[in-house]
């Protein structure tokens, strides 16, 4: 930001960093406006000016000599009729409509999301976006207030909440989680038309959002595993079989061969032959007594009377 005192004041922006979207010139204070000040608004910039709290004229791109007919509101709040040879006193501020590309976004913790046909589990996501001022009025309303400037960190922290927040919404399109893959762009896109319309209303402008990676936690996933395992092997007994099996592999990896590794072996040994014994003796006894159920029934009725 640059400000000359030559020539009753020359207001201009400039941003190094390229971090900032809007910011108070000067600083500290106001601005001293002169018949003939001169606000220089560079390409992709517009300038605001707030007389007595009130938002007046906005300046787009351009060289702006200040004079009545130049800034119209601002003539008439000040009630500038004959022109004016005292300064004025006003805010002047500029804000950037630059791009800010490839910010971070990402559940903290796992967010809850309902799905038709599951239920509602916790989903962790992380991804990226692009935000930009769109609307300077809005931003100034909204999120400025008494600040001297609003920089991406800001913006950056306040789009994400709205991310994370609306995220759910966003995954109502997913019937299932073995669909989350899948339907990852369609997440995103569905996420981005969400957010877009919210943060609208605070004049920022995000586009191409990006979800690289949306997953229910470990322990969601291992039994997603499990559940498509037994779909797959379709009977419980050989699933219990298959599981069993990388449980000692899992053990033998582990623990290496001998003492408490021949323990845990004859005790899963144990344990498996009981579940599996378990099943046939459930297997078996349910015609059983099926059967047994039927004689009774039979023995209560005489053919003579019925």
């Amino acid at each position: 930001m640059k400000q000359d005192g030559f020539f009753r004041g020359v207001y201009e922006f400039e941003d190094p960093s390229g971090g900032l979207l809007a910011v108070k010139a000067p600083f500290n204070g106001t601005a001293d406006l002169y018949d003939g000040t001169a606000i220089i608004v560079k390409p992709n910039q517009r300038a605001m000016l707030i007389y007595n709290g009130n938002i007046t004229d906005i300046l787009k791109s351009g060289t702006h000599s200040i004079k009545t007919e130049n800034v119209p509101i601002l003539t008439r709040l000040a009630n500038w009729k004959f022109g004016f040879k005292s300064p004025l006193r006003c805010e002047i501020w500029f804000f950037s409509g630059n791009v800010h590309t490839s910010r971070k976004w990402g559940t903290s913790a796992p967010v809850l999301s309902k799905f038709k046909k599951i239920g509602t589990i916790p989903i962790r996501a992380f991804g990226n976006f692009n935000v930009s001022c769109k609307n300077p009025k809005k931003m100034y309303l909204k999120l400025i207030g008494s600040r001297n400037s609003l920089d991406i960190s800001t913006v950056e922290e306040f789009v994400q909440g709205q991310l994370i927040e609306n995220l759910p919404e966003a995954l109502k399109i997913v019937d299932d989680t073995p669909e989350l893959n899948r339907k990852q762009d369609d997440v995103s896109k569905e996420l981005e038309r969400i957010v877009k319309a919210v943060l609208k209303n605070y004049g920022l402008h995000v586009k191409e959002i990006q979800i690289q990676s949306i997953l229910p936690p470990k322990e969601i996933m291992d039994a997603l595993e499990s559940r498509v395992a037994m779909n797959l092997i379709g009977d419980q007994k050989k699933y219990l079989l298959y599981q069993a099996a990388n449980s000692l592999e899992a053990i033998n990896s582990t623990t290496g061969e001998g003492g408490a590794n021949d323990s845990m072996q004859m005790m899963m040994g144990l344990m498996l032959g009981r579940g599996v014994m378990g099943l046939e003796e459930a297997e078996t006894s349910a015609p059983q007594k099926r059967i047994s159920q039927s004689k009774k029934e039979n023995k209560k009725f005489c053919p003579s009377c019925g």
